[in-house]
């Protein structure tokens, strides 16, 4: 199932006759932070939390769900931007999810340094959805992943992930062709997953 929404609180408050995933995997740009466009967030100063993503992953947290980060961060492989540069960027977004909420805490953040389209890790390929199910010893079907990208859903489907919620925020906008998402969200069952996404229209 694919729910589009405008932020990650919308998508979870208005889909509550489904039941609560075991495992929410998150993508970091356009969902979690704003997108900065290529090549991605290089620096602290460009690491702005999207509207209500603290309060979102805190009130999935008190609601006894996991909630890990599945990312690529080719900029890493590209030599733009340093492992330990990463990690104080992570650090700094944990932080700032927890001024939001305290419960707002990230059980694991996955990421994809490599530029090669072919690693199995990165997105679309479906490896760290698959690493991080069996980390979490949760199945993908007892699981949900949020995104923006075409990418992400595809990496989700390819994972055995049956929910796959497409966010306004981000690249999700331009899927949607530009028209604002639907609240409360439309659910839709999946077909395929190489269409546009609009607020009706399956992803």
């Amino acid at each position: 199932l694919v729910a589009s929404s405008t932020s990650m609180t919308l998508a979870f408050s208005h889909t509550s006759s489904l039941p609560l995933p075991k495992l929410v995997m998150l993508d970091r740009d356009g969902v979690i932070n704003q997108d900065v466009g290529y090549p991605g967030v290089i620096q602290k100063e460009q690491f702005n939390l999207t509207p209500g993503a603290g309060t979102a992953i805190g009130e999935l947290k008190r609601n006894g769900c996991r909630v890990v980060v599945v990312t690529n961060q080719s900029c890493i492989g590209k030599g733009l931007l340093t492992m330990s540069g990463l990690k104080e960027i992570h650090d700094m977004m944990e932080q700032l999810l927890m001024d939001q909420d305290e419960c707002a805490v990230l059980d694991r953040i996955y990421i994809c340094t490599s530029d090669d389209d072919t690693d199995p890790r990165k997105k679309p390929n479906p490896g760290m959805i698959e690493e991080a199910c069996r980390d979490m010893e949760i199945d993908p079907t007892e699981s949900i992943f949020v995104g923006d990208t075409l990418t992400d859903l595809q990496a989700a489907k390819s994972g055995g992930v049956r929910r796959r919620i497409l966010v306004q925020t981000g690249y999700g906008f331009g899927l949607m062709r530009n028209e604002a998402a639907c609240v409360p969200p439309k659910v839709v069952d999946v077909q395929k997953d190489n269409s546009v996404a609009t607020p009706s229209q399956p992803l």
